[in-house]
C-alpha cells in the first residue's frame, strides 16, 4: 500500500507544482465564471487514504478538459505525512484541532499547526465536503455532520448514500473542533462523508466519485440559474430533489470502564442490535445493549500478546445510534 500511496502523493504534487499555492498539498482550479468556492478535503487522517484515487480522477480531468466547472474548486490533503507512516495522525488527531485557540497541550504539534494553516484556506469555501473512512467495516458509507436545513440538502443531492447521522456540537465553548463544525460555525454547509473501512479499496473511491460528480453537477445548475450565492433559493433549488435521507441521532455512549472490557469479535459499523443482547466478548465483563438500533464506532484496541491494551484506552467502546 505504501508503494502505492506514495505514488498517487506524487502524482497529486506533479497536478498541483505548477500553481504555486502557499500550501503545497493544495490545488485550485478556477472556471473563472462564479466565485463560488467549493473545498473538498481528504487524508484529514492519515490512514483514511480511501478517497486519494477519486480526487486524483478529478484533478486528471480538470486539467485535460474533460470535466469543467464554472467556479472555483480546492481539493487539500489534510496529513500526508501521517499518510506515509500508516498512521492516523502524527502528533495530535488533525480532525480536533480546527479551533482558536487551540488546546495548550496540543499547540506546538506537527497536526495544530497543519490547522493553522488549513483553516483560512478552509474559510473561504461556499461548501465543505470532508471525505473520511472509519476504522472499521461499515454496512454503508454515511454523512456525519453538524445538522443545518441547507447541509442536509446538500447532502441528499449528492445521493451517496442513504444515512445522516447528527453530530452537532453543543452550545458550550468546545475544547476541540472538527473541520465539519469549523465551517459550521460559519453558518456554511459542511458535509463529512464516511466511506467506510480505512484503505485503498473500490466502493470507496467508487463513492467518492459519485458524490464528487453530482455535487460539481449540483453546484453547476445553481451557477448557470445565477442562485449560488442566495441561501434561500439553493435551498428552494435543493429541496426540490425527493429526500431520500434518513437520518439517525445517537442514543447511547458505552464508556469504556475499564481495560478489561472487550467487545465480541467481528462487530461493524451500522450493524443492528436489540435491547438486551449481549456484545461483550467471553469471559470479558457484561456489556448489553440498551436500546434497538445500529452500532457506531466500535473500537478494538490494539493489545499485547498478555491481552493488555497498549495504547490510550478509548473514551467510548461504542455508540448507538436510531433513525429519526
Amino acid at each position: 500500500m505504501i508503494q502505492q500511496l506514495n505514488a498517487y502523493l506524487q502524482e497529486f504534487r506533479t497536478l498541483a507544482n505548477h500553481q504555486n499555492n502557499a500550501y503545497r498539498w493544495q490545488y485550485v482550479y478556477d472556471g473563472q465564471q462564479s466565485t463560488f468556492r467549493i473545498q473538498i478535503c481528504g487524508i484529514i487522517h492519515g490512514n483514511e487514504v480511501g478517497s486519494l484515487p477519486a480526487l486524483l480522477d478529478l484533478m486528471r480531468s480538470l486539467e485535460s478538459g474533460e470535466v469543467e466547472f464554472p467556479g472555483v474548486i480546492s481539493i487539500v490533503l489534510g496529513n500526508p505525512e501521517a499518510a506515509k507512516l500508516n498512521q492516523r495522525f502524527v502528533e495530535a488527531d488533525l480532525n480536533r484541532l480546527f479551533l482558536d485557540p487551540q488546546p495548550k497541550s496540543k499547540v506546538d504539534t506537527h497536526e495544530a499547526q497543519r490547522a493553522r494553516t488549513l483553516m483560512p484556506i478552509l474559510s473561504k469555501c461556499d461548501i465543505l465536503l470532508d471525505l473520511h473512512q472509519t476504522m472499521l467495516a461499515s454496512h454503508q458509507a454515511f454523512f456525519i455532520c453538524p445538522r443545518s436545513e441547507i447541509s442536509i440538502a446538500w447532502a441528499n443531492s449528492l445521493n451517496g448514500t442513504r444515512a445522516y447521522i447528527d453530530s452537532t456540537p453543543t452550545t458550550h465553548p468546545p475544547t476541540y473542533q472538527c473541520s465539519d463544525d469549523f465551517i459550521w460555525h460559519q453558518d456554511k454547509p459542511a458535509l463529512t462523508l464516511e466511506l467506510g473501512e480505512a484503505g485503498f479499496h473500490q466502493p470507496a473511491k467508487d463513492v467518492s466519485k459519485m458524490v464528487i460528480a453530482n455535487l460539481l453537477a449540483t453546484a453547476t445548475r445553481l451557477i448557470e440559474q445565477g442562485i449560488e450565492h442566495d441561501r434561500s433559493q439553493t435551498l428552494a433549488s435543493l429541496n426540490t430533489i425527493p429526500n431520500q435521507l434518513i437520518e439517525h441521532r445517537t442514543v447511547h455512549r458505552e464508556p469504556y470502564h475499564t481495560a478489561s472490557h472487550a467487545l465480541r469479535p467481528n462487530i461493524i459499523n451500522f450493524q443492528p442490535v436489540v435491547k438486551g443482547e449481549l456484545v461483550n466478548e467471553t469471559g470479558t465483563p457484561i456489556m448489553s445493549i440498551p436500546e434497538d438500533g445500529f452500532i457506531l464506532f466500535p473500537k478494538y484496541p490494539r493489545r499485547d500478546d498478555s491481552g493488555q491494551i497498549c495504547e490510550d484506552l478509548p473514551k467510548e467502546i461504542f455508540r448507538i445510534i436510531q433513525p429519526c
